[in-house]
């Protein structure tokens, strides 16, 4: 008799799971990366500059995996296993030799995009002191059968609107007969919906004295706030202004467009701005108002613009002021007495890494120490960085 045979069989799992744990993997590579580089995402010219690239490039750090490697056949070895990235075709160096040249990078860079960066970029942000009560109309409420017509579906027939009709031609109390042009029907209408409340006011200096890197300063700034409030706020309202001597309402394609000339009164846009407002009724719409400048304001302008921000302070749920310096000097008189005014914030940007530390500064949820403000002026006032 032939003895039984068995067969053991184990399958492992782990290798069907293996490219799905590779890829959730890379994900996380990819969003440490781009966390790491903020700052410089955020001031990419070809981000900002572009309208609206879809792509961009991000450095990740490589790993090692380990991978065949075979060695020239002229000298007789075999082949060997080893790190990809442990010298293996570093220029300047073959086989056991470590050679004099430069080894491999450490950094590749992977294409991610915008709406990922996004999604990283904002997710620590929000509109600070957002009050949920203040409700305006908003997104698409819904459907409903609340309007009539004289044609319709027979299941929507509105059968009291219907006989009052047929009463009013007849002018009797007895139930009457229903005619055709007597019948009424519902209909489907789509209703707007109430969401909380917001408008952000986007207040830019373009005089003359706002130079190339100045204008690219605000321009960034602006350009990811406005991608931020539509990704997270998408029925808040945004209201463009413009300045020199006069303020001006534009519209968005003129605002990140516009060429600098003329000099510098800040108070027109302060003022300009809190017309603007009456168009928004305060206990309908949190308001926001952030304004970008090089800080060269008229002399004789400084004190009236002082007096408009602080109307504007008392009106907004936030005042947001950046004073863009290319090098380093005092602080302007409207840094110095906004940094003293309540739901005011402000900031000093020398580089284009500044850009997400003012983001941070106006959205974060941490409210900045007003006492970094003033150490930043006395820092200015001796000249320092």
């Amino acid at each position: 008799m032939t003895a039984p045979r068995f067969v053991i069989r184990r399958d492992d799992w782990d290798l069907f799971s293996k490219p799905e744990d590779d890829a959730n993997r890379h994900r996380e590579r990819v969003r440490d990366a781009i966390k790491k580089n903020l700052a410089d995402l955020v001031s990419e010219d070809s981000i900002v500059l572009s309208d609206g690239r879809r792509i961009v490039r991000v450095p990740l750090p490589t790993l090692d995996e380990f991978r065949f490697r075979f060695e020239d056949a002229s000298d007789g070895s075999g082949s060997r296993g080893g790190p990809a990235d442990k010298g293996a075709g570093a220029p300047g160096g073959g086989g056991h030799e470590g050679g004099q040249g430069p080894g491999l990078d450490d950094l590749v860079e992977t294409d991610i995009t915008l709406d990922t960066a996004d999604a990283i970029l904002f997710e620590a942000l929000e509109l600070p002191d957002l009050d949920p009560d203040r409700k305006a109309p908003g997104g698409p409420g819904g459907e409903s059968l609340d309007d009539v017509a004289r044609t319709g579906l027979a299941k929507n027939v509105d059968v009291r609107r219907s006989l009052l009709q047929a009463a009013r031609h007849r002018g009797t109390r007895v139930l009457p007969a229903i005619l055709p042009e007597d019948l009424r029907y519902r209909t489907w209408t789509d209703s707007i919906g109430e969401e909380t409340g917001a408008v952000v006011l986007a207040l830019m200096d373009t005089s003359g004295s706002m130079g190339s890197f100045e204008k690219f300063i605000a321009r960034s700034f602006f350009f990811w706030s406005i991608r931020f409030l539509r990704t997270r706020y998408p029925h808040v309202s945004v209201v463009f202004v413009a300045h020199d001597v006069r303020a001006r309402e534009v519209d968005e394609t003129t605002f990140f467009h516009r060429g600098a000339s003329g000099g510098t009164v800040s108070s027109s846009a302060y003022q300009l701005a809190l017309q603007i407002l009456e168009r928004f009724p305060a206990d309908r719409y949190n308001a926001y108002c952030f304004h970008f400048t090089d800080g060269g304001n008229l002399t004789s302008d400084n004190a009236p613009a002082l007096e408009r921000a602080r109307e504007l302070t008392g009106r907004v749920n936030l005042f947001g002021y950046g004073e863009i310096h290319d090098t380093v000097r005092n602080v302007s008189p409207l840094y110095a007495g906004l940094a003293t005014m309540d739901r005011a914030r402000v900031v000093v940007l020398r580089g284009k890494d500044e850009v997400f530390s003012a983001l941070s500064a106006f959205f974060g949820r941490e409210r900045p120490d007003r006492q970094s403000a003033v150490g930043a002026m006395a820092r200015s006032e001796h000249g320092t960085a």
